[in-house]
């Protein structure tokens, strides 16, 4: 039978033992998640030792996974769902690679939105004077673009990760923000010409942007300056998942789940 249970940093020797040499990469992300009050590091096991570690956070009623140790199983990736379910998650999100989308489906995952991954072109440096450090009294505002482009209340996440972010003013008005330091970094935007600008400030620090496949404006940039699109993983979602609106996110922290 299989089982999950909560792991904690007691867990790491054991959580390393499941690890390949490439995976290890992943072992910062999980420490992480072992010490955020807001994520679950789960073992699913069918003996006395986890066989798979996922990694979840959960943001109101969503629960996104966003690590696995390995390719799951149909069986534990359900066991993993319920958990989460357990835990009082609405709905389940993760996104998830082309050709490894098969378990997903078959526990009733749906396809949301593709993303891409835009790498080796050439940007353009920042051009305008209204991105500034953000301030205490643009933090609202931002949380508010958020919930709007995400319909999620991700609050948590934004104000843990918001050192070095900068935000998109104009007349007083926040326009949009850039969170460097989550995952890839994230740009939220109210229209395409702060989005773009914001992706000016991030890309100079690394060599790809990942953005919704429906954010036609930030693609069709990318593409004239010479990024090439890559896929990022198809945003898969269980139960009544929030809506995302990709026109007002010109980058997306998070790639496919890799194990």
């Amino acid at each position: 039978m299989i089982t999950t249970r909560p792991l904690g940093p007691a867990d790491l020797p054991a959580i390393q033992q499941l690890l390949s040499p490439p995976g290890l990469a992943a072992l910062p992300a999980i420490r992480w998640h072992l010490h955020t009050p807001y994520a679950t590091v789960l073992g699913v096991q069918a003996g006395p030792q986890p066989q798979l570690v996922a990694c979840a956070l959960h943001l109101g009623g969503t629960a996104r996974i966003t690590q696995l140790t390995a390719a799951p199983a149909e069986a534990q990736l359900a066991a993993v769902v319920h958990h989460l379910h357990q835990q009082g998650a609405t709905h389940v999100e993760a996104q998830v690679r082309t050709a490894h989308t098969a378990p997903w489906r078959a526990l009733g995952f749906r396809p949301v939105h593709t993303l891409v991954r835009h790498a080796a072109g050439l940007h353009r440096d920042a051009q305008r004077d209204e991105v500034v450090l953000l301030e205490p009294a643009h933090t609202l505002a931002l949380l508010h673009l958020d919930r709007r482009a995400t319909g999620q209340d991700r609050r948590a996440l934004l104000l843990e990760h918001r050192f070095a972010a900068h935000a998109y003013v104009e007349a007083g008005q926040l326009r949009g923000g850039l969170l460097p330091l989550l995952g890839h970094g994230l740009v939220l935007a109210d229209a395409p010409h702060v989005g773009l600008e914001l992706q000016r400030w991030l890309l100079p620090h690394q060599p790809h942007v990942i953005v919704p496949e429906g954010n036609t404006a930030a693609a069709t940039h990318l593409r004239e300056r010479g990024y090439r699109p890559h896929e990022a993983g198809t945003l898969l979602a269980l139960g009544n998942a929030p809506t995302l609106q990709p026109e007002l996110l010109f980058a997306w922290p998070w790639d496919a789940l890799r194990w």
